[in-house]
């Protein structure tokens, strides 16, 4: 049989884990830095991204217009979100994120030069934006 205090105890764990799994995640300070470190060199409006999607990660704004296409991103749900199709690589191999060189045509070298930084976003990365979305979204 498990003492009173044992069980207190395991209550506070328990509840410890789910508050800090339930936390909010900011666009500011979770998001926004992720899309900067690793998007913002070719979804800019100087980026090679940007010119062909109209995608731009330069604030909450730009992303949540989208791309010259439409949003990106369906608040509350990640799921139906493209934004999270194109990073999880579950849409059509051309227009996944980031993009590999070899999959833009020759004339657009400026790739070449700034590729060394684009990369599969983290699972950890993946996860934070996919809350963030799941949350609302929201500008915070």
């Amino acid at each position: 049989m498990i003492g009173t205090r044992a069980l207190a105890a395991a209550w506070i764990v328990l509840g410890s884990v789910v508050t800090a799994s339930g936390s909010e995640v900011s666009f500011q300070q979770d998001v926004y830095p992720i899309l900067q470190a690793n998007c913002a060199l070719c979804h800019s409006p100087s980026g090679i991204g940007y010119s062909h999607s109209g995608f731009s990660v330069d604030s909450y704004a730009s992303v949540m217009k989208g791309t010259k296409y439409g949003a990106v991103i369906n608040p509350g749900s990640s799921d139906s979100s493209n934004l999270m199709w194109l990073l999880d690589h579950r849409a059509h191999a051309s227009v996944n994120m980031p993009k590999i060189c070899e999959q833009i045509s020759p004339e657009f070298q400026k790739c070449a030069l700034t590729s060394q930084s684009a990369r599969w976003l983290s699972g950890h990365e993946l996860i934070l934006i996919k809350q963030w979305i799941d949350q609302g979204a929201k500008d915070n």
